[in-house]
C-alpha cells in the first residue's frame, strides 16, 4: 500500500501546478481553485487504484479536477478576484504585461471556451486527451479552440 500511496503522491507533486492553473482558469479565483484541486485530490486518491494505466493519470484527474471545478462553480455564486498576478516587487515588464493582459483575455471567455483553451496551451493537453477529460467530440473541441482563437484576437485587439 505504501508503493500505491508514493507513487500518488509524487504524480500529484508533478502535476500540482498543472491543476491549479486548470482550476484557476474554470474558476478565476486562487482560494476556490484550491479547493477544487484538493477535492480532485481526495477523489483522486480513493478510485486511484482503479486506474489502469500510470501513463493517463494527468488526463485522468484532469478530467476530475474539471469536474469537481464545475461542481463548484456550480455551487458558488461568481466573485471578482483580485489582480494577484502582479509580481511583489512592483516591476511589470513588457511579457509581464503581455501575460496578464493575455490571462485576463481568456478568463473573459465563456466557460467552454476558457476551458479547452487552458487544457491545450497552458497544460499542453492533447486534442484527443481533451476530448476525454471533457467527454466531448474531438471535433467540439476542435471548433471551441478555433472560436477562442478568434475571440482572444478581437479582444486583445480591441
Amino acid at each position: 500500500m505504501t508503493n500505491s500511496y508514493d507513487l500518488f503522491c509524487r504524480l500529484i507533486r508533478e502535476n500540482r501546478s498543472s491543476l491549479f492553473r486548470v482550476a484557476k482558469g474554470i474558476l478565476k479565483n486562487d482560494a476556490d481553485a484550491e479547493d477544487a484541486v484538493s477535492e480532485a485530490t481526495v477523489k483522486a486518491y480513493i478510485s486511484f487504484g482503479k486506474l489502469r494505466k500510470i501513463e493517463s493519470f494527468r488526463s485522468w484527474i484532469m478530467k476530475i479536477l474539471v469536474n469537481e471545478s464545475y461542481t463548484l462553480l456550480r455551487k458558488k455564486p461568481p466573485t471578482q478576484p483580485l489582480a494577484d498576478d502582479i509580481p511583489d516587487n512592483g516591476a511589470l515588464t513588457v511579457s509581464t504585461v503581455e501575460s496578464i493582459a493575455l490571462w485576463n483575455a481568456i478568463e473573459l471567455l465563456s466557460d467552454e471556451f476558457r476551458t479547452v483553451t487552458v487544457l491545450f496551451y497552458y497544460e499542453d493537453l492533447s486534442i484527443r486527451e481533451i476530448s476525454n477529460v471533457l467527454r466531448i467530440p474531438i471535433g467540439t473541441v476542435n471548433s471551441r479552440l478555433s472560436r477562442a482563437r478568434e475571440k482572444l484576437k478581437t479582444l486583445l485587439t480591441e
